[in-house]
Parts: structure tokens; sequence; C-alpha cells
């Protein structure tokens, strides 16, 4: 094969209810582009400049050249380990990864070693209680509808706007939206508690304990991620199962948690914490110790299909995030072929890259125009409404 290059990127920001998509393409001069997913919670417009701050790195150079891009990009930012870099390197790496399939007529997942776990991917639902209003009868009814869509598993933050501690009339009101679910839905559905980071170390422990009777497969992000020590208690003294990881950014990260930890499951961003050359050598930390893998993923269907190709390339996969199901009506319509999701399994994109592109007039018509950067706060009455203005 003749020597290939990178020579331009774009980047679409797309307004969704409640985080802007950010999708990115890189040009090559063998005529075909690569394609990526960049969103993160925020400052989708930071990401789109950072892209192009940091676009040295990468135009000009040879797509094939992953590990050697993907050390420049993380290397010689001095700062390298914040979000905005690390998702600039994920969607760089991504977006190579989908043009070396395309060029050798290959799904990526063929590249990263081939299918483990086949063409379908077991997944769960997230995003489905919006209109639950906070209140056990509301998630109830809201959970039965999930199981009738064909999912066995669902994650759900039951807490509110809970930080650090919360009142024990609170605390009492939460447990009775977990009771609530797993009588509504019964004893065979996964349930997945999100704590989104919100407590001590001390209140995750009590929260564990009291919902343990309901069985949950896991509890995630029980305390902020800013502290492994609070993370390592948790996991030490909680009956229930501990997934985080969704804020840790690269190798380095992980192999802190998996090492210093009794985390059992790990949940990397890929679209943040370094793409798919760096999210495999974290599935592979995790699994010489038997940790699994269910990455974190409420994004774009560009970022599903992506996660797609590694997860079923990766032994410790458990578990695929999907929130397709219950995103904005016009989902679908952002790939000129859309996902296929049935009874709660994602079919992988057969390629060859990454087997998806986009649908250019449908981003056109949605582009975040927002003068303001609109994003939920998970702080914020209301939050799961995923109620914004995007005008």
């Amino acid at each position: 094969m003749e020597d290939v290059a990178i020579t331009d990127v774009e980047t679409y920001i797309v307004a969704n209810p409640w985080k802007p998509w950010v999708f990115v393409e890189l040009e090559t001069d063998a005529g075909v582009t690569g394609l990526a997913e960049a969103t993160t919670h925020d400052k989708p417009r930071t990401v789109a400049a950072a892209i192009e701050e940091m676009s040295k790195y990468f135009i000009g150079k040879d797509p094939f050249d992953t590990e050697a891009i993907w050390l420049e990009m993380y290397r010689d930012e001095w700062f390298s380990k914040n979000v905005i870099n690390t998702t600039v390197c994920s969607a760089v790496d991504m977006a190579c990864w989908d043009i070396k399939g395309k060029l050798l007529d290959k799904p990526v997942y063929d590249l990263l070693g081939g299918k483990v776990h086949g063409d379908r991917l077991r997944t769960y639902a997230n995003g489905w209680y919006t209109e639950a209003e906070g209140e056990p009868e509301g998630f109830a009814e809201a959970a039965e509808a999930v199981v009738a869509d064909g999912y066995d598993a669902m994650k759900f933050d039951p807490f509110g706007t809970a930080w650090q501690r919360m009142p024990k009339k609170d605390l009492n009101h939460s447990v009775d939206i977990v009771r609530a679910v797993r009588e509504a839905v019964g004893p065979d559905v996964d349930l997945l508690i999100e704590g989104h980071g919100r407590f001590t170390a001390g209140q995750a422990v009590d929260i564990a304990r009291k919902l343990d009777e309901f069985e949950p497969t896991w509890f995630e992000e029980p305390c902020p991620p800013d502290s492994i020590n609070s993370l390592a208690e948790v996991a030490d003294k909680s009956p229930i199962p501990i997934a985080t990881g969704e804020r840790h950014m690269t190798k380095h990260d992980f192999f802190e948690l998996i090492t210093r930890t009794d985390v059992d499951i790990i949940q990397p961003d890929l679209m943040n914490t370094g793409g798919l050359t760096e999210g495999k050598k974290i599935a592979a930390l995790a699994e010489a110790d038997h940790v699994s893998f269910a990455p974190h993923n409420p994004q774009g269907p560009v970022a599903s299909a992506i996660y797609a190709h590694l997860c079923t390339t990766v032994p410790n996969f458990m578990i695929q995030e999907l929130f397709q199901t219950y995103d904005v009506e016009w989902v679908d319509d952002l790939l000129t072929e859309p996902l296929v999701v049935e009874d709660g399994f994602m079919e992988v994109p057969d390629g060859p890259g990454f087997g998806i592109e986009l649908d250019h007039d449908v981003i056109e018509e949605h582009a975040y125009t927002g003068e303001g950067v609109h994003t939920i706060n998970l702080f914020e009455k209301d939050w799961e409404k995923r109620e914004l203005d995007l005008r």
C-alpha cells in the first residue's frame, strides 16, 4: 500500500436535549475519511477548538501510526491529563482506526484481534426515567416500559441532587425508588445503581448496605473520582459490586484503580480516556486482575458503534451502556444506516472501518447554535428530565 497522510480535520457540534455531541472527521490524501466522536459532559466548543489547536500533532501523519500519534499528542502536551486533551487524543485515535479499516477493507474489530463476543452485544438501557418525576411510582412505570422494550438490564440514579450525605428522609425515598423498580421488573433484570460521584465513603457504604436486599448488579461511581482512597474503602466494605472509571483518564489512572482498590467493574469512557489504542490496554490491565470491562457510554450513535467494535474483541467485556432507545427522536437519522438495537442487544456494524457514516444533512439541520454552553448539571433539581433550551 502506498503511503497515506492525514490532510485535514472537520468538527461538527450537534444539539441534543442534554449534552451537545461533537463529531470529528479526518481527511486523507487517499480520499478516505475517518469518523470519530469527541463528546464530553461539557465544553463542546472548547473541544472543537482544541482539536484545531492540536492538529499540528496529526496533520501530515500516517493514520496507521496510531501508537506514535497517541504518544506525541499525550506526551507533548505538558498538562496532558485533562479531559479536553485526552478527548482530542481519543477522537484522532478513533478516526485513524476508521481510516485503517477502510483502506484495508476490514472492520475495525478484525484489526483489534477479532470478535470474542460475536455479532451482538448485550446492552443496558439508560435515559429511560425522564418522566418519573423522582417518585417510586414513576420509576416503576418507566422500568416496566424498558422491559417491554426488550431490555433485561437498566441503569438509574435514584438519589436526586444529593451531595456527600443524605438526610434520612431523602435516603429512605431513594431506597423506596429502588424497591419499586425491583418489584416492577422482577428478580431477573439487572439493576445498575448510578451514584454520579455523590457520596462520602461512609455514606456510600451505608447506602450499599441498604440497597443490598434488592440485589443490584453494581453500585456505580459512589464517590467522587478524585479520591482513590474513598473508592478503595467503599469497594472493600460494600456488599454490592462497585463499578467506576468514567472520569478516569488513560491507562495510568486505571492501573491505580485496578491495583489499589477492589472495584469489580471498570468503566472507561473511550471518548475521553484515549480512544481504542488506550482502551485496549485498559481492558487488558483489568483482564489481568479478573476485573470486568463495561465502558461508560452516554454519548451519541457514533460512539456506540465505535465502542461495539472494541467491546466484541475484549475477553472481559461485560455489558454496554446505551441511550439509543430513549434519546431524541431523530437520533437514528444521524447515521446513513442506523444502529440496530433489538431485544436489548446491539449489532456490531460490520465495516469496513466502523461501518458507519454521518448524514451531513441531518447534522446541519440539528447544528448546535447556542450562544452559551448548555449541559445538564447533575446537582440541580430536575436534571434527569434533560430539558434544555438549545437555541
